[in-house]
């Protein structure tokens, strides 16, 4: 009899397709990266709805805190490049009086939402009844953010059972695992990061869900031992941020869970290419050895950026741990 903390996991996975060779494959899920971001401002209410309302299966977006205590929707730690403000960091401004009175540099000139706000779209909205959301806890923030979450999540709805088939906790780093249990004990949580060994110390949280990993951190003999290892223990493999047509299929080809895309009308074009040719049977990729895979679709000029990318990833990690840890 399947669990509760098992159907959370097939929710947040591929599902196997039959293929006409009589295989069954994995076709990659679709997540919009800060929403439809290709096409609107990063992180917005627009973009978060539009990949949603454009057939993504999935949104991710970022969190930091404000000095006033309100978890708000941003990549950034500062509000510089997205809002044009230079008003300092964001964990030392308040939101109430300042950061909701920023727009958007890119039109239509939108405000900062509070998470909130993206949590109400999943109790209001009727596009959003199937669909689930990456909350990405980006390193920088404190670790009281994580009571931030939850204090949002149960303000909008008191209904963890609810939340817990339609959020993911984006976690990159070790510190928030004790918080995480804390305060949203049964929240699925998946690692995001960009380092092979690093996400290894994630494996036996007992909420984990898969890992988010960097698309040149998995074009490596690392990268496709923890593919294998993840597939062993039943734990899903997200890519980011997946943007190219060759990369997308790269990771079809890979047959990861999910893609993290700037552009989910694109990748959801390339999906439906891909299905319509093992339906037609023009293709018979029967093998899932990553290697094997990859060595498939990928231009030798391609393989030489993700693996120059990846080993300067691999280099300066160590650094970025140091610093936020």
């Amino acid at each position: 009899m399947e669990t509760e903390r098992d159907i959370e996991q097939h929710r947040f996975s591929a599902k196997p397709k039959a293929a006409a060779d009589g295989t069954r494959k994995l076709v990659p899920l679709s997540v919009g990266h800060r929403g439809y971001s290709a096409k609107y401002a990063e992180n917005t209410l627009s973009a978060l709805q539009a990949a949603i309302e454009d057939g993504a299966d999935a949104i991710e977006t970022d969190v930091h805190m404000s000095s006033d205590g309100f978890v708000v929707i941003s990549h950034d730690p500062s509000t510089k490049r997205v809002f044009g403000s230079n008003g300092g960091p964001i964990k030392k401004r308040p939101y109430i009086g300042d950061l909701d009175k920023l727009l958007t540099v890119r039109p239509p000139n939108e405000k900062m939402p509070l998470l909130r706000e993206v949590l109400e779209l999943f109790v209001s909205n009727a596009n959003f009844d199937d669909k689930w959301l990456v909350i990405d806890v980006k390193a920088d923030n404190e670790v009281d953010i994580i009571e931030g979450i939850a204090m949002a999540m149960k303000e909008i709805k008191d209904d963890f059972i609810f939340w817990n088939s339609r959020i993911v906790l984006g976690i990159w780093m070790v510190k928030f695992l004790p918080y995480c249990e804390k305060y949203l004990p049964q929240t699925p949580m998946m690692h995001i990061g960009a380092n092979i060994w690093y996400a290894r110390k994630f494996l036996e949280a007992p909420t984990l869900v898969g890992f988010s990993i960097l698309l040149a951190s998995l074009y490596s003999t690392d990268g496709y031992a923890l593919i294998r290892e993840s597939r062993a223990a039943g734990k899903a493999i997200y890519v980011w941020t997946v943007n190219p047509d060759e990369a997308m299929r790269m990771c079809l080809a890979l047959q990861v869970d999910a893609v993290l895309t700037d552009n989910p009308v694109r990748f959801d074009e390339l999906r439906k290419e891909y299905l319509k040719r093992e339906a037609d049977g023009k293709d018979q990729e029967t093998e899932i050895d990553p290697e094997s895979a990859v060595e498939k679709v990928l231009t030798l000029g391609t393989k030489t950026r993700l693996y120059a990318f990846g080993l300067l990833v691999r280099t300066i990690s160590p650094i970025l741990r140091i610093m936020y840890e």
